[in-house]
């Protein structure tokens, strides 16, 4: 317990430094200790005694691995190397990270029942999703930081999956209507826009209030998410064609 409130006191130490490095523009600083809390965020979740054998955890381990470049982000300036180390396994790390809390939202759903359900949801959900994709991508590609049909295909994908977060997670909460996929909706919400801010503040202004409100977006989506970690469904729901219990402690 005494480890599990002194990991979670140095966290939102650094957090609260995260944020305040980013007002002040301090970025290399800022990256250094952003570095650092999501690994730190991943111990706690090990010693609090949470299970290590779902995707969740999984999430949270890969995210780690790419937040952590953030700390040799430095030397990403003197060596091309390291800048694309950085850069390549980061993004393929963020992927591979939402894929996982996408599988750790879609095991607990009856998919069959869900898509007889709600068919007309869905369709307008993909086609909102692709209509997404394809204009966040289109900014990335017309920018001049990308070059290479790898560069191009990372930036695709990344946006493809997050999209998809935020479509599956919108359908456990409508199938559901519980306070655990409610906190994964707000915490894919708060991922989708956080995004939307990094594209701006990369590909479009680098106003620096982009880059804030990139980052405490961000903040806030693991809080949630973090939070429906502590959560369970009250007992499986039972799907069917007609009907759905809506059941949640």
């Amino acid at each position: 317990m005494q480890r599990s409130k002194l990991l979670l006191g140095i966290i939102i130490v650094l957090t609260i430094s995260f944020v305040g490095f980013q007002v002040f523009q301090l970025e290399l600083v800022g990256g250094i200790v952003r570095g650092l809390i999501l690994p730190l965020l991943t111990v706690l979740y090990c010693v609090s005694g949470k299970s290590k054998r779902n995707y969740f955890f999984y999430f949270l381990v890969f995210y780690s691995i790419s937040e952590f470049l953030g700390v040799f982000s430095y030397f990403a300036y003197y060596s091309i190397v390291v800048d694309n180390t950085i850069y390549y396994l980061g993004n393929l790390s963020y992927i591979t990270a939402y894929v996982f809390l996408i599988l750790e939202v879609l095991k607990s759903i009856n998919i069959k029942s869900v898509i007889n359900r709600f068919p007309v949801h869905i369709i307008i959900l993909l086609v909102l999703d692709i209509y997404s994709v394809y204009l966040v991508s289109e900014i990335a590609v017309k920018s001049d930081f990308l070059s290479g049909i790898l560069d191009y295909s990372i930036e695709i994908v990344y946006n493809i999956v997050v999209m998809f977060l935020l479509t599956v997670t919108l359908i456990n909460y409508i199938s559901r209507d519980s306070k655990k996929a409610m906190n994964l909706l707000l915490g894919a919400l708060c991922v989708v826009f956080s995004e939307v801010m990094q594209v701006a503040y990369f590909y479009v202004s680098d106003k620096n209030i982009l880059n804030v409100t990139y980052s405490v977006l961000l903040i806030f989506a693991f809080c949630f998410f973090y939070i429906q970690s502590n959560m369970s469904y009250s007992r499986n729901e039972a799907y069917s064609g007609s009907s759905m219990n809506n059941l949640e402690t």
